[in-house]
């Protein structure tokens, strides 16, 4: 009578035991589903050597605005990195792994990875972004570091065209008279700065806008010079753009030259 009490009361614990057991089990399984843990971004792609000191081009970067989005409407940034020549997605925004992001107004607006910035805030970059009135092919020194913007403000529309305040990259047509003739086809037209424009201004007279050529030093303290080649799908022809033809794609042209260089060279 006494072992079978005994044996009676052992079997009773058991069941406790994996009771216990198992309803432990439902609640850490509940937990897992419920976790919004981000997953860790895996380590920085080293830069290969063989991407310096040559013209490298990339063609239709981008993506249609949204159906339905207002042309006024700033977009979310894309990104690119220059040293691994490749886009790249904005789950890796807070790392060194891009160095120029294109935002704001049909992504017209070009700036740097910079902690100090918006597009880099928080993350390890230290890049900078300068835009100089100079043709692609004549820029060879390499500005101080001290005149790069650190993304505090990006490069857009130009002063010389529609809605732009400042130096930019691009010149925009609103009117289609400011390149062309006017004619509906020919209005609202972006214009990239990588040679030289002629416009004509209120008064009838011509104009040249300088070329323009973006100069970047990366997230990781390397330095390209770019220019942006085109703003339209499959279309590098200034002549044959349309107002209705895809956009923004951006086609464009850099070299990089490695930290400590004082020159771009393509060897």
């Amino acid at each position: 009578m006494i072992l079978s009490k005994a044996i009676h009361h052992k079997l009773q614990r058991i069941k406790h035991s994996i009771f216990i057991i198992f309803v432990s089990s439902i609640l850490l399984s509940a937990c897992s589903k419920g976790s919004t843990e981000e997953p860790t971004p895996d380590p920085d792609v080293p830069t290969n050597d063989s991407i310096f000191n040559r013209l490298i081009v990339v063609k239709n970067f981008g993506e249609l605005i949204p159906v339905g989005a207002e042309p006024t409407t700033p977009q979310s940034p894309i990104y690119y990195s220059l040293e691994t020549n490749s886009a790249i997605t904005a789950d890796y925004q807070r790392t060194a792994r891009w160095d120029i992001s294109f935002a704001d107004i049909y992504r017209s607006n070009i700036n740097c990875n910079n902690t100090r910035a918006d597009g880099g805030a928080g993350g390890p970059g230290k890049g900078g972004i300068l835009l100089l009135e100079q043709a692609f092919e004549d820029v060879v020194d390499i500005p101080a570091d001290n005149l790069f913007k650190t993304g505090d403000k990006p490069y857009g529309l130009d002063i010389n065209g529609a809605l732009g305040e400042d130096l930019g990259w691009v010149l925009y047509d609103f009117s289609g008279s400011l390149v062309r003739d006017g004619a509906y086809d020919n209005a609202h037209i972006a214009y990239p700065l990588d040679k030289p424009l002629t416009i004509k201004l209120e008064n009838g007279q011509p104009k040249t806008v300088p070329a323009r050529t973006i100069v970047v030093r990366t997230a990781k303290g390397n330095y390209a010079k770019l220019k942006v080649t085109s703003f339209y799908k499959d279309k590098l022809d200034r002549d044959s753009w349309r107002r209705n033809d895809p956009k923004p794609f951006f086609s464009f042209e850099y070299v990089l030259a490695k930290a400590g260089s004082s020159k771009f060279e393509i060897k």
